[in-house]
């Protein structure tokens, strides 16, 4: 069972998403859980200098919450190599109580599947398909099978595929073809010669009988190979005509999987196949594991944190086919539903760090330079510097603490340094700059979403608008939006202008104190999304 916690942030995810899944990460470390911290998508250019100025790696690429087959307890799969005999392969079947085995080449990989169904079925068939099964078996397996060894080898051995028990009567001639046959005796040289000279393909001797050295010479004068067994007659008899590959009958079109694939598509797949056991295949093409229905339909989900979100559509992708175990932000309640109580912390406060360094606290645990570091970047970030109406005490409390531990003695300045590295407006597209950070929201039969980014310098905004008129048209109808406002924030608090289309667009009229156009307009107050102009967006639109 796979109990890892897996933590992650929003889509489009900001510094306070990407800080807050490593810091809560670490701290489930510290309390002997195994975590691992998540992103959902490329990392803004503020984000990529708080993790380069304290030394830290991007957070794991995860996108979709459903479990993979590698994340699950497999079967240990039963391998067999193609040149197995049909003989050996019962008794690997009786052995391990499996009755799918997965055969293998001479590399390891799958090259097809042997069940009982392909074994038995086989036991039924008339003799001429027995026979020319029995045909291709090779001296090696025939003395496998019956466990003997051979006494004249040939190089270039083959047989009709018959097996003939020679009696003391001996044989009839005219009823049997004895040219390149299998015939099994337990003594008498006089027949034993006789046989040779007829052109048998191979002398089967049983009972522990072991072949004269003129038999041996007239063997392999005559190209007729000699095999010596313990076993009985009839024993040997019985067991012989099993002694061709299992290549022969397995099942070649196989149906596997791929230990990355998530495990409700696999339940999905299956219901087309009445197949009892499928293989599970890693990157390598080596089979790791064998799967049945049991395993699909009971299995232990993905554990998953969610910080600085509680809304399905900004969570990661299948989050309803997870196991929430907390969640940790500081928005307003989203439509994340859980079947069990879990560990919710909802605070207002600026920022999902402020919260988790509370959570620190709480648990006797004292940050490092690094994980400190990462908090404080978030706080600073999510409050433009405490320039934001989200700003709380809390959040400024939490600074002055966290900066004491991360070492840095110059908080302003730490600040311009970090906002002014995600203004970069110049070099970008207006698709990249839209979904840096892009939320999307449900009010009633309304959906819009908003995207929000910094600038330094107001000429920048100016010089990227008319690419922005164009692109975002577009964008709205192709997301079938109501509304898309594109929010473009003074990194000093400056206020914020304006860009807005769709169905809905009358609607920024009333919201911001400037409007320069009907898609176009400022606002000297407003500089947070969430806590200014969300909630008056939401009750115009409520009011509708």
């Amino acid at each position: 069972m796979n109990n890892t916690i897996y933590v992650t942030g929003h889509k489009n995810p900001d510094t306070d998403s990407i800080c807050a899944a490593i810091t809560y990460t670490e701290l489930l470390r510290q309390q002997g859980e195994d975590a691992v911290a998540c992103r959902q998508g490329p990392l803004n250019e503020e984000t990529k200098y708080v993790l380069k100025y304290f030394g830290l790696e991007n957070p794991l690429l995860m996108t979709d919450a459903r479990t993979k087959l590698k994340d699950i307890d497999l079967d240990t799969p039963t391998l067999i190599e193609q040149d197995a005999t049909v003989h050996h392969a019962w008794h690997v079947m009786l052995r391990t109580r499996n009755r799918s085995l997965f055969v293998v080449d001479e590399n390891g990989k799958l090259c097809g599947v042997c069940t009982t169904s392909n074994l038995s079925s086989y036991r039924l068939q008339e003799n001429k398909i027995i026979e020319d099964l029995m045909a291709t078996a090779t001296l090696a397996n025939i003395a496998r099978t019956i466990g003997g060894t051979i006494a004249v080898d040939i190089e270039d051995f083959h047989s009709n595929g018959k097996a003939l028990v020679i009696t003391l009567d001996g044989v009839d001639e005219s009823r049997y073809q004895l040219k390149n046959s299998i015939a099994i005796m337990s003594s008498g040289m006089d027949k034993q010669i006789f046989l040779i000279e007829k052109g048998v393909g191979c002398l089967v001797l049983t009972c522990g009988v072991k072949a004269h050295e003129v038999i041996r010479k007239a063997a392999r004068e005559r190209g007729v190979a000699i095999i010596e067994t313990d076993e009985d007659t009839m024993h040997t008899a019985a067991a012989i005509n099993e002694s061709y590959s299992i290549s022969q009958i397995m099942t070649r079109d196989v149906i596997c999987f791929g230990d990355e694939e998530y495990v409700p598509d696999v339940a999905a797949k299956m219901t087309r196949s009445r197949v009892r056991s499928y293989p599970v295949i890693d990157e390598n093409g080596d089979v790791v594991g064998a799967i049945s229905r049991y395993h699909t339909l009971n299995y232990h989900r993905r554990n998953i944190v969610l910080v600085d979100h509680s809304a399905r559509n900004q969570s990661i992708n299948h989050v309803e086919d997870a196991h929430i175990v907390a969640i940790v932000d500081h928005h307003h309640i989203g439509n994340i539903e859980t079947d069990y109580p879990i560990d919710y912390r909802n605070v207002r406060c600026g920022c999902t760090c402020t919260i988790i360094s509370k959570l620190y606290k709480e648990h006797g645990v004292t940050p490092s330079r690094e994980m400190a570091g990462l908090m404080m970047s978030a706080i600073l970030s999510d409050t433009l510097n405490f320039k934001s109406a989200t700003t709380t005490d809390m959040d400024r409390q939490a600074v002055k603490e966290l900066a004491e531990i991360a070492g840095i003695k110059d908080v302003d300045e730490y600040a311009r340094n970090m906002l002014g590295a995600s203004v970069d407006l110049k070099n970008a597209t207006p698709e990249d700059i839209l979904k840096r950070d892009l939320k999307t929201y449900e009010i009633g039969k309304y959906r819009f979403a908003i995207g929000q980014t910094n600038y330094s310098n107001r000429e920048d905004v100016t010089l990227i608008v008319p690419s922005f008129r164009e692109y975002m048209p577009k964008q709205q109808e192709a997301l079938h939006l109501d509304l898309l406002v594109m929010c473009f924030t003074d990194v000093m608090g400056g206020g914020s202008a304006f860009l807005f289309y769709g169905p809905l667009s009358n609607v920024m009229s009333e919201v911001i104190e400037t409007n320069f156009d009907e898609h176009f307009g400022f606002d000297s107050h407003i500089i947070s999304r969430k806590q200014q102009l969300m909630p008056k967006l939401s009750e115009l639109i409520k009011n509708m």
